[in-house]
């Protein structure tokens, strides 16, 4: 399964440069080419759709991308949560969606990609913080063999090639990964979700508040003390890149998230990394711990003073929004009001 619901929990910053090369020639047209939503059966394997759904039950707040969020003042905002994709059935926004995006007075996401001055626009062209002073120690340590030759294929593929693991930091290595290889095709033509969201908020005359910086988890992963994070990190992430990703996974993917069925999406992403890792999903928990858990507070407390004041739409990965700490019942425990608004061809709660 490609790009964890094509990067649902976390958001990507456009990369600059670098087309899809040979070594990523499984990415093809063949498998990118927009595709008719709709769910398979059978791309569950080896996991079961059945089991799947057990599992999602269990998931708090599991169905449904767009919430109604009242502050104790009563001001009023909303919460959509987000696919990280260009694909054009995810591109096209619901009506209502639009047009609280076109009234808000803040659309806040998770990071603003856009640099604020030239000098920020040179350091991301030369990237100097992005490279191994310990390169001759070959990659990280820890690294599942066939993620570690997937990851090789996807920095040979956008140009960085197959030694970028023993070149790059871990952090830097990390951003390479976040794309969805789909989406070379159209990268710099159109943008992912997020990206649509922002410029209609742009357009609407909204100011883009991001939620946390957009270097924050390449400077996190390589901070000192959290290199053993930073492989759990490359470990899940560089398990979406398998060559085996199917049209009918990327179709079914697309129809669970257009159903709003987050927490049978999440049961299934546990699957698939577990499959990949067999550690029994224990590696995607401590990432989730850090990359879902954590920021969601940290979201809730950078937006809270604007949510007192309403008119925000806050956009973020859909796998932020189900579970115990989910921003729904974090939102809910820290006295705001969060309703569920169905869209058309959303399941029933």
């Amino acid at each position: 399964m490609t790009g964890r619901g094509v990067i649902l929990g976390l958001a990507a910053a456009p990369l600059l440069g670098g087309g899809a090369a040979q070594a990523q020639d499984w990415a093809d047209h063949a498998l990118c080419s927009p595709v008719e939503p709709a769910l398979h059966a059978g791309a569950f394997a080896p996991a079961d759709l059945a089991g799947l759904r057990a599992a999602a039950a269990a998931i708090p707040h599991g169905t449904g991308r767009f919430w109604r969020v009242v502050a104790p003042s009563g001001a009023v905002s909303h919460l959509w949560g987000t696919m990280h994709s260009a694909d054009p059935s995810i591109l096209a926004l619901p009506d209502l969606v639009e047009q609280r995006i076109a009234e808000a007075r803040i659309v806040a996401l998770e990071i603003d990609p856009v640099l604020p001055s030239r000098a920020a626009f040179d350091a991301r062209r030369v990237r100097r913080d992005w490279y191994r002073q310990d390169r001759l120690d070959g990659p990280p340590a820890g690294l599942h063999p066939a993620v570690l030759d997937w990851i090789r294929q996807r920095t040979e593929g956008l140009g960085w090639g197959r030694g970028a693991p023993e070149r790059l930091t871990p952090g830097a290595l990390a951003e390479v990964l976040l794309s969805d290889p789909c989406d070379d095709f159209s990268a710099g033509v159109l943008p992912v979700q997020d990206g649509r969201i922002q410029m209609l908020g742009l357009i609407g005359g909204a100011t883009i508040a991001p939620l946390e910086p957009r270097e924050r988890i390449r400077q996190y992963l390589d901070s000192p003390g959290n290199a053993e994070f930073a492989v759990d990190f490359l470990n899940v992430y560089g398990a979406y890149l398998d060559p085996g990703t199917s049209r009918a996974e990327r179709a079914t993917r697309m129809a669970l998230y257009l159903a709003g069925e987050l927490g049978l999406m999440l049961a299934w992403d546990k699957a698939v990394v577990s499959a990949v890792l067999e550690d029994g999903g224990a590696t995607l928990a401590r990432v989730n711990r850090v990359l879902l858990d954590a920021r969601n507070q940290a979201f809730i407390d950078t937006a809270r003073a604007d949510l007192a004041e309403g008119g925000v739409f806050l956009a973020v990965g859909s796998f932020h929004l189900p579970g115990q700490a989910g921003l729904i019942a974090r939102l809910r425990r820290q006295g705001f009001t969060v309703t569920r608004i169905p869209l058309p061809g959303e399941a029933p709660p």
